[in-house]
């Protein structure tokens, strides 16, 4: 005896078996093709570079005195103030004195006394009167005290501190009715009309190194120029410990824009000329090696990976291609290429974390002349 389903229920399950074979008997729609990541291409130019090396320095000015008492005292003057522009001879501070002032008048009249009685025995010798033995004693008075009275009017000098250049005053450490010793820095008297840098050059760039070679120096974001110098010390020798030559560089300063002890960024440049170079956004570092991706035809691609490009290369695209490059020192916003790229290639710039080897890519406009 053969079942048979109601009449409705048949109407609805044979279109839905129907449709199920048709599905079984047609294959997996096939995935849209992946969209070319979009680039833009550049060519090398060969733009003017320089064979340069940066250094972290200090300035420090050629010409500067620190001031310090050459004996005891007060300080009773100081008719001076920080930053103050001064001249050669300018009094700066003042010592109490007068104690060493009356002890001056004391070997001043001292040293009178013993030079009238050596020009008159002197005299009565002439006369025949006194004896030579007698003549040379009062003689040799009136020179000791002569050398007396100089050696008190010096250190009574000693407590006039003058300016001993032309510069700036700098920071007084003591105070008006301070007591300062013999030694101790009061202050400091600067010249910053020339100043000079100290660069410490490896010793293995040494050999380039040459009286005049010019030395820029560069406000911290790399492009405004402060100043330019010219080295004009090479030590004769490296530092046996660093292996460093020391090298200064010397600035004229006529606005006095620099600074004593001014921290600078300093680059000495070893020469100037053209190289090809390539843009820093192009260039892109793999454990520390510098690379950047090649625009070439599907059939360069190949020739150059050694290999058949997978997936397959979009017809009329160009295909991005890695290589290494060997570069220079960062010169603005490029590098100067060393190695590893040709006047004729062409650049990726874009979406550089997105692209491999052989992969197709969207130029977003052409090249100039294509």
């Amino acid at each position: 005896m053969r079942s048979t389903l109601p009449l409705p229920v048949a109407s609805l399950v044979a279109p839905l078996l129907a449709a199920v074979a048709s599905l079984a008997g047609c294959s997996p729609a096939k995935p849209p093709a992946a969209v070319p990541p979009t680039v833009r291409l550049v060519q090398p130019r060969v733009l003017p570079t320089e064979d340069a090396a940066d250094y972290q320095s200090t300035l420090e000015a050629i010409r500067e005195v620190r001031l310090a008492p050459e004996i005891d005292g007060r300080i009773v003057a100081m008719p001076v103030f920080e930053g103050e522009r001064v001249r050669r001879g300018q009094l700066l501070f003042v010592l109490d004195q007068v104690q060493l002032q009356a002890q001056v008048r004391t070997d001043a009249a001292e040293a009178r006394k013993d030079r009238v009685n050596a020009e008159r025995y002197i005299f009565l010798n002439e006369q025949g009167a006194v004896s030579t033995k007698d003549r040379d004693y009062y003689v040799t008075q009136a020179i000791q005290s002569r050398d007396r009275l100089q050696a008190t009017a010096a250190t009574l000098g000693y407590k006039n501190v003058v300016a001993p250049i032309d510069g700036f005053v700098g920071n007084l450490n003591a105070k008006l009715g301070d007591v300062v010793r013999a030694g101790t820095q009061v202050t400091s008297v600067v010249d910053n009309s020339r100043l000079w840098v100290r660069l410490d050059v490896p010793g293995e760039l040494g050999w380039k190194v040459r009286p005049g070679l010019p030395v820029v120096l560069r406000a911290p974001d790399q492009r405004q120029l402060i100043a330019q110098g010219r080295v004009g010390f090479i030590a004769p020798s490296l530092d046996r410990d660093r292996q460093t030559l020391l090298v200064k560089a010397v600035f004229d300063n006529p606005d006095g824009a620099l600074r004593n002890d001014q921290r600078v960024s300093a680059t000495l440049v070893f020469g100037r000329g053209q190289s090809l170079s390539v843009p820093e956004q192009a260039v892109m570092l793999q454990a520390g090696q510098p690379f950047v991706f090649l625009a070439v035809s599907a059939e360069e691609a190949r020739r150059r990976l050694g290999r058949a490009l997978d997936p397959p290369p979009l017809l009329g695209l160009p295909v991005a291609v890695q290589v290494p490059v060997r570069l220079g020192t960062l010169q603005g916003r490029t590098f100067p290429v060393l190695g590893g790229v040709a006047p004729g290639d062409t650049l990726i710039l874009g979406n550089l974390a997105q692209l491999r080897s052989g992969l197709s890519v969207q130029p977003s406009r052409p090249l100039p002349g294509r």
